[in-house]
């Protein structure tokens, strides 16, 4: 069975996920395909609490749900799932750099600072750029190739932190010029609340 949830206003998508599966037999197939958020987190929700077996197919902005029934459902409730996803949702990215190349010697850097530059390019810009270990190089040293690239991510609303604990290793606190120092707690909170992307 094939329902499309497209473009369907929420609940809706969930809904009808839900009284699709009550039809079906243990072992039989259903192919959901929506193309918003909110649904795509919600029946991923849904599934997992009645654990119920699923694989997922990205096509563009659609995705496609294609679920085995492997029990009956137990949780029917669909008032729980929010139609509006929170802001802190692992839908939002974030950066994190553990180094301030993407492969080795200059043609490394080199690269990295293209694909920093990159990001104003793209619609879904992450939230933030987390800078660890050498990274924390391309926030204090003004002739580094990634300097002026992350200065101007700044100054488009991406916010830049550096580690403290790496600044003080590397004896260059008083030369952080771009965001903020950052500390263990908050690199592990932004880490469990975002996806991180590493380069």
């Amino acid at each position: 069975m094939r329902i499309d949830c497209r473009n369907l206003e929420c609940p809706e998508p969930i809904i009808r996920t839900k009284d699709a599966l009550e039809k079906l037999k243990i072992g039989d197939m259903l192919e959901v395909i929506v193309n918003d958020i909110a649904p795509k987190e919600n029946i991923k929700r849904f599934l997992n609490t009645n654990n119920i077996s699923f694989e997922t197919n990205e096509n563009g902005g659609e995705l496609i749900f294609v679920i085995t029934k492997t029990n009956e459902i137990q949780n029917k409730e669909t008032e729980q799932y929010n139609c509006q996803i929170s802001p802190n949702s692992k839908t939002e990215k974030i950066i994190y750099l553990n180094e301030d190349t993407a492969g080795s010697g200059e043609v490394g850097k080199n690269l990295l600072s293209k694909f920093l530059g990159a990001i104003l390019n793209v619609e879904n810009k992450p939230k933030a750029i987390i800078c660890v270990n050498n990274a924390v190089f391309m926030t204090t040293d003004r002739s580094h190739v990634s300097y002026q690239v992350l200065k101007n991510l700044e100054a488009n609303g991406i916010e830049i932190y550096s580690c403290g604990s790496c600044l003080e290793a590397y004896k260059i606190v008083d030369k952080l010029s771009i965001g903020k120092i950052t500390n263990a707690y908050e690199v592990m909170d932004m880490l469990t609340k975002y996806e991180a992307i590493k380069l």
